[in-house]
């Protein structure tokens, strides 16, 4: 069974990003396996250069370094998605061509979205 939380709301502007990055932390604990896809407006969680305010919250970008030590490893972004944004994200991506992401996309038995 592999597990995909799949990301595409805006990090700052409610609490959803965060939940669904602790839930992927919960299934790691137990050593599930477990896939991070990143599209839309949660792309700006990749942004390095983020200033969240105080009323926005905590640095998100931050948790993504942790994720390895949950054996986390798999992180995808649409190709297309990444090249618009024309700024450096995090490393640890894997950047997707669109047939490569709906295949990934059926590799997974579980997926939840935020």
């Amino acid at each position: 069974m592999s597990t995909l939380i799949y990301l595409s709301s805006s990090p700052y502007s409610s609490n959803t990003i965060k939940e669904a990055l602790d839930l992927a932390l919960v299934f790691g604990t137990f050593e599930q396996s477990i896939s991070i896809a990143i599209t839309g407006d949660a792309l700006a969680l990749l942004i390095a250069s983020q200033t969240p305010t105080v009323r926005q919250g905590k640095h998100l970008f931050k948790l993504l370094d942790g994720l390895e030590f949950y054996d986390i490893e798999n992180i995808y972004v649409k190709q297309d998605e990444v090249a618009k944004l024309a700024i450096e994200t995090w490393p640890s991506v894997s950047p997707l061509a669109q047939e490569s992401w709906l295949d990934m996309l059926d590799q997974h038995s579980d997926i939840y979205h935020f």
